[in-house]
């Protein structure tokens, strides 16, 4: 019975070995896929990768582009805005010499008043004069007219 045992057994781990290499061959064959799909996903993460890479720097220029065309139309509208501001002290140095001018035409104006009041006082002096001249001429034409 031993032989039988000793056969038995031998059969018994004839089939283990048989099955356990049974399993190493699958789980070979599970390894070998789990590489594959590890080497193909990590190609493709790679691949994401560098696309994601590939836009950043795309929209790092487009962005630069953009802030570059910001700063321009700034530079334009400071430069606008200076143009403006120039204007503007001109305008306003053109009202203030306008201003001196209407102060120096209100002087001449004051001036001329003074002048015409000094004009009317002499013509009303003169208007006196002329009047007892007249009253004095015909007085005299009277008493060269009175006989005797």
């Amino acid at each position: 019975m031993d032989k039988d045992l000793l056969s038995l057994v031998q059969k018994e781990v004839k089939a283990i070995i048989a099955d356990l290499a049974a399993h190493g061959a699958r789980l070979d064959a599970v390894e070998t896929k789990l590489q594959k799909d590890e080497e193909a996903r990590r190609e493709e993460i790679d691949k994401i990768l560098e696309k994601l890479v590939s836009m950043k720097k795309m929209l790092g220029e487009e962005l630069l582009r953009r802030v570059e065309g910001v700063e321009q139309r700034v530079e334009e509208v400071e430069q606008r805005v200076e143009g403006v501001e120039q204007r503007f002290e001109g305008v306003e140095q053109r009202v203030e010499e306008g201003g001196q001018g209407l102060a120096a035409a209100n002087f001449k104006v004051d001036e001329l008043g003074q002048g015409i009041a000094q004009l009317q006082e002499c013509l009303t002096k003169t208007d006196g004069k002329v009047e007892q001249l007249a009253h004095e001429i015909k007085s005299q034409r009277i008493e060269a007219a009175k006989p005797g």
